[in-house]
């Protein structure tokens, strides 16, 4: 799916300059390997090969429109990339939000508390959010504190 997706906008995995993991459960890390030119980014370094830049990812700017911030909550590690466009902020925030209804209760939080801040940290600055396994959506009243 993933190579299918570049392939339909002439782009090929080596193309791919940077790759963000937002935090490091198997499901959100396991196709990293694709992007073998591709400087990755977690919440504590940089990574390209065997080179390792150790940084906070809070306030790391890829440039003025996009930057990282931290958003504990799903995990210890977790962060977020804002990303400035012409229609708005939008937020790719992991798993955060699983879906745009939640859960709510995310069984496998390590603080509800941290969490439901880094869900109100977001939500004060995003248009759109892009969760970790659904739809993009933007947030409404309903959306899950």
């Amino acid at each position: 799916m993933i190579t299918d997706a570049l392939a339909d906008l002439g782009l090929k995995t080596d193309d791919i300059t940077d790759v963000v993991l937002s935090h490091h459960h198997p499901d959100n890390i396991l196709n990293v390997g694709l992007f073998g030119q591709a400087r990755i980014h977690d919440h504590q370094a940089i990574y390209r090969g065997h080179d390792w830049t150790s940084r906070d990812a809070e306030g790391y700017e890829f440039s003025p429109s996009l930057r990282l911030i931290a958003t504990p909550g799903h995990s210890a590690e977790d962060i977020t990339l804002l990303a400035g466009t012409a229609e708005g902020v939008v937020a790719f925030a992991g798993d955060l939000w699983w879906r745009a209804d939640g859960p709510a209760d995310d069984p496998v939080t390590i603080d509800r508390d941290v969490l439901r801040a880094s869900r109100e940290r977001v939500l004060a600055v995003a248009d759109v959010i892009v969760p970790g396994h659904g739809a993009p959506f933007t947030p409404t009243a309903t959306t899950p504190r």
